[in-house]
């Protein structure tokens, strides 16, 4: 009898030890897609991944300004070739949040180095007015990403993940945190 309530005891050990990783999994990813679903559609009916696309739109945008004026400017070059590269890979980074935020995060300082640069540049009377206006469209999409709730959202997601148990099971949970988009 002594050893069946050991055994019992066992697979009731081996039971829970199983399943206390699963359910924290089960339970974060449902918090996860709750919190990731504000990407689509915040509180607002913002969705980030549109501002991002807005802005890799005025990004490629400015790339085509840029490259007229390659000859008369050689620091154009690597500069174009910067941001291409940064918007590339926001299209690329899609399905993980955290990726995308940080190249949309790149994509922005490499066209603010390059709208520098033709600033810099002498431009025919009908492209002057190009780079400022594209520059401005660009951070009013960030200002929208900025304030959209899914940010904030996001936060709250990460934080959890960083509250005692879940901290010390999270390795065995493959939950990942959630990238934020706001960005100075």
């Amino acid at each position: 009898m002594k050893k069946r309530s050991f055994i019992g005891a066992c697979v009731m050990l081996v039971a829970i030890v199983v399943a206390l990783p699963l359910g924290v999994h089960t339970s974060l990813t449902k918090l996860r897609e709750e919190a990731g679903s504000s990407y689509y559609y915040d509180k607002t009916g913002f969705a980030i991944y549109q501002g991002v696309e807005e802005r890799e739109a005025t990004a490629n945008n400015l790339i085509t300004v840029a490259n007229q004026y390659t000859q008369t400017n050689s620091a154009l070059a690597p500069l174009i070739e910067e941001l291409d590269y940064a918007v590339r890979l926001t299209q690329n980074s899609y399905d993980d949040f955290a990726e995308e935020a940080s190249a949309n995060q790149q994509m922005g300082k490499a066209a603010q180095a390059l709208y520098e640069e033709l600033k810099k540049t002498e431009l025919s009377e009908s492209d002057q007015k190009y780079p400022d206006q594209l520059i401005a469209q660009m951070e009013s999409e960030q200002d929208k990403i900025n304030r959209s709730s899914y940010n904030e959202d996001a936060r709250e997601f990460n934080a959890r993940l960083d509250k005692f148990p879940v901290k010390l099971l999270l390795p065995f949970a493959g939950v990942q945190p959630l990238g934020t988009y706001d960005y100075e």
